[in-house]
């Protein structure tokens, strides 16, 4: 965490390239370091200024400032950047800003200055932000050293793009939202996201961390893994929240030209910020409804929600949101209903939603007096008020003098109360007074009822959030063989000895054997004759016989697998007829010989995967295996490892879960076995660094276990 506090809590700024010239950025800067009135010591650097800037005299050199200097703003060309860095070094600055564009987004010539620019500062311990970025704000030392004109609040915003830090500031304005933190951090040269996620995490001032992403900039997996490990602990603290863009492959593109960065699978992305508790959004529109609702609001102590409306049909609305978003509409106590009814007119509905119906037209104060009712209620752990409140001043001058001071009271009862209070409002873009009063001195207001909605299913999902993360770091990894690791390693030996990459069935299986997991038995067949023996030997009414080749990865493809063989001779007619296929698609292909184990059938048909992901590295996959894998795609993910509790999310999540539990009076299958199988493989593809992929599919899942079908394991190329 000391790393970050050169940047949000410096006790001295030096602006280098400050200026005189009112149309240049080192102005502009110069002017927002001095109207913001930072704390502590300022210095301006210019070798070509005049006497003054802005009335303070500027200094040559970066060696010439008297005093010490915790962070310098470097706002000049590229090509003045090595020497400058070098002085900063020198001079035993803390950190640096780096504004300007020209560096790793622009290609090899521009990395290579990157790479040179770091190197300089790892020297000394200086941390660099940027380059290609719009400077830092904090609010607790009054320090704007971006041309934004940002507001003091309790947001961290950390951000790749400038024109969305413009654009995200333009809707805080509106909302009265300022921030704790602001930092446009650019192409993450030296520091990254996870220096930012750790730093806010634990900063007392800040209540919600968002952040704009195009891409974790990534040496290796292991920074993908540090930033999950960071934003899993900061979520245990506080909610994060992020817009992830570059999801299409053209926008991937876009990212990685604008900032250098890689974006990584999409499908691991959102597991990974699943798992780290991360709220993931799609609009800046979107982050600051989050960002506003935590700011402001109460944190609920479970999902039981009131809803109060002077129109119908925002109710019936919210109230049918409410489930998919993991609400419930609280159950009204008799003696809720009672208050209500005691307040309202007769024909006013009291069971939630509870709906004014005219009522405010004739007496104002209903919204003010059933608020305090329902948040009152044991059974209520947020309140949602939806509707047309705050265009009631335009009936009349009264109506708008009554409206602004049941708008006081509004926001002091929510101010008081230990639940959340969000409210839609059709007039929300007008900003009249009122509603600008409870944002500013109450609780968050939205335009849609689907903005209100979505902000209270942030606040209660925050805590269920929690609760897994917490779950699953308690959980104990699975129980796996203590010989595990010799076992794999002689085969692994042996593969890599031929110069393969990929593992043929019957090496898979062994692999998969050492670690633990249930297969049925097979033996190896390398000619015909051999065949009808061993299928005497394998003593199965029935068999699978499949070819074994390493050149061969898709055995159905090349007509590589004959089931249901039941006799010697057609053991030794199916060896035949498997070699004469395996030639014919693949005359060159190495034919190791023919496997046969007993056929299986019954329970439901999964997969269970690994893949390695450039970011993140290891990751599992789990889905409805077979022939529908590829048809239905219907699989989730997580970064490897995972313990019992993720997995078991895992599995619930799929589309299929209920064939899982079973349907019309078929028996489920043991959820536990098939939790402890993904479990399992996520450990083993961590632990064994050379594997780059496992396919377990199919594995059939019964009610007495879990046993796996078929298997492919292929190596990363030996250079990777």
């Amino acid at each position: 965490m000391s790393d970050l506090n050169p940047l949000f809590r410096p006790r001295s700024v030096a602006l280098i390239g400050a200026s005189s010239d009112p149309k240049k950025y080192g102005y502009w800067t110069a002017k927002g370091l001095i109207d913001s009135q930072f704390t502590g010591d300022l210095y301006f650097i210019s070798r070509t200024a005049a006497a003054d800037i802005l009335g303070q005299k500027p200094y040559a050199s970066i060696s010439d400032v008297p005093g010490s200097v915790d962070l310098a703003i470097l706002g000049i060309s590229p090509k003045y950047i090595l020497p400058v860095i070098q002085e900063c070094a020198d001079k035993g600055v803390k950190a640096v800003v780096v504004v300007a564009t020209g560096f790793g987004e622009t290609g090899p010539e521009g990395k290579a200055l990157e790479q040179k620019m770091i190197a300089i500062a790892q020297k000394t311990g200086m941390r660099i932000m940027g380059p290609n970025c719009m400077g830092i704000f904090s609010s607790p030392v009054n320090l704007n050293a971006s041309t934004i004109d940002l507001d003091d609040g309790h947001m961290g915003l950390v951000l790749q793009s400038g024109n969305f830090g413009i654009d995200i500031n333009f809707n805080a304005k509106t909302r009265g939202l300022g921030y704790s933190g602001w930092a446009s951090i650019g192409n993450q040269a030296d520091l990254r996201f996870a220096d930012f996620v750790e730093y806010l995490g634990q900063d007392e001032d800040t209540r919600v961390v968002l952040m704009y992403m195009e891409g974790l900039r990534v040496s290796s997996v292991d920074d993908g893994r540090n930033f999950l490990r960071k934003a899993r602990l900061t979520t245990l603290q506080k909610p994060v929240a992020v817009i992830k863009i570059g999801r299409s492959k053209a926008g991937a593109r876009a990212a990685a030209s604008h900032t250098g960065s890689l974006a990584g699978s999409e499908n691991i992305f959102d597991a990974a910020l699943n798992q780290a508790g991360v709220i993931r959004v799609e609009t800046p529109n979107e982050l600051l409804d989050v960002g506003e609702a935590f700011s402001r609001c109460k944190m609920p102590k479970g999902n039981r929600i009131a809803i109060l409306t002077d129109g119908g049909g925002h109710g019936v609305m919210a109230t049918d949101m409410a489930e998919n978003l993991g609400l419930n509409a609280a159950v009204l106590s008799e003696e809720t209903q009672k208050k209500l009814r005691a307040i309202l007119k007769p024909h006013c509905p009291i069971k939630n939603p509870v709906d004014l119906a005219g009522t405010p037209e004739g007496d104002m104060w209903v919204f003010d007096r059933c608020a305090e009712v329902l948040l009152a209620d044991p059974d209520v752990d947020g309140l949602v008020i939806a509707g047309l409140y705050g265009g009631y001043c335009d009936f009349s001058e009264e109506f708008r003098q009554l409206e602004m001071d049941v708008a006081k009271s509004l926001a002091d009862r929510a101010t008081k109360a230990d639940k959340p209070v969000v409210m839609h409002s059709m007039y929300h873009a007008q900003q009249p007074e009122s509603l600008v009063h409870i944002m500013k001195h109450g609780f968050p207001v939205y335009g849609s009822v689907d903005a209100a909605m979505r902000a209270m299913g942030a606040l209660v999902g925050f805590g269920a959030r929690q609760g897994k993360i917490q779950e699953e770091l308690a959980a104990q990894p699975p129980q796996l063989p203590e010989d595990r690791l010799a076992q794999v390693q002689i085969i692994f030996d042996k593969v890599r000895s031929q110069n393969r990459v990929n593992l043929v069935e019957t090496e898979a299986r062994e692999v998969l054997r050492a670690y633990g997991f249930n297969l049925p038995s097979h033996l190896l067949a390398t000619n015909e004759n051999e065949a009808a023996t061993l299928f005497d030997e394998l003593g199965a009414k029935k068999v699978v016989m499949k070819i074994v080749s390493p050149d061969i990865l898709h055995k159905t493809d090349a007509g590589g697998v004959i089931l249901n063989v039941d006799s010697e001779e057609k053991a030794r007619d199916a060896y035949i007829q498997l070699l004469s296929n395996a030639k014919k698609y693949d005359a060159n292909a190495d034919i190791f010989g023919v496997m046969l184990t007993p056929m299986l059938s019954g329970g439901v048909e999964c997969i269970i995967g690994s893949s390695y992901d450039s970011t993140f590295g290891p990751a599992v996959m789990f889905g409805l295996g077979g022939i529908f894998v590829e048809v239905l795609k219907d699989v989730s993910f997580r970064v490897a490892p995972v313990n019992g509790p993720e997995a078991k999310r895992m599995i619930s999540e799929i589309n299929a879960y209920p064939l899982l539990t079973g349907v019309r009076g078929q028996q489920g299958v043991n959820l536990s076995a098939l939790e402890n199988a993904v479990s399992m493989l996520s450990y083993m593809v961590v632990e064994l660094s050379d594997v780059a992929e496992v396919d377990l599919n199919p594995v059939f899942a019964t009610e007495d276990g879990v046993d796996v079908v078929d298997a492919r394991i292929v190596l990363h190329p030996v250079n990777k």
